[in-house]
């Protein structure tokens, strides 16, 4: 253990102080790779709607020749969207895809 007094004379704890520097350090890299630097296209299974998820916190919703751009924002495992107005919640899956709407699986295509 690594002792050394500072100007105020208070006791530094230099092993505890370095991983608790870790530690925050970590959290704050896992932190920014959930948040807005999720991306990719998302697409069913018959290929007629899709997601496009950009690392702007921007996603663009595309079905049958209509695309509409939105916000999104990443909570835990659910994607919040904001279409227009309407509130939509996605939930990323253990295996990476996304449960859409009305339980369809839509799958990361790049």
């Amino acid at each position: 253990m690594f002792i050394e007094y500072n100007s105020s004379s208070t006791i530094i704890n230099y092993e505890g102080s370095v991983m608790k520097n870790l530690y925050l350090i970590l959290s704050i890299c896992l932190l920014a790779a959930c948040g807005k630097g999720f991306s990719g296209k998302y697409v069913d299974g018959s290929g007629m709607m899709s997601y496009d998820f950009k690392s702007n916190g921007k996603v663009i919703y595309s079905a049958m020749g209509i695309n509409i751009e939105s916000d999104f924002e990443v909570k835990g495992k659910d994607l919040k969207l904001n279409m227009q107005g309407a509130k939509m919640i996605l939930h990323i899956e253990q295996d990476g895809s996304i449960k859409g709407p009305m339980g369809i699986k839509l799958i990361k295509t790049d």
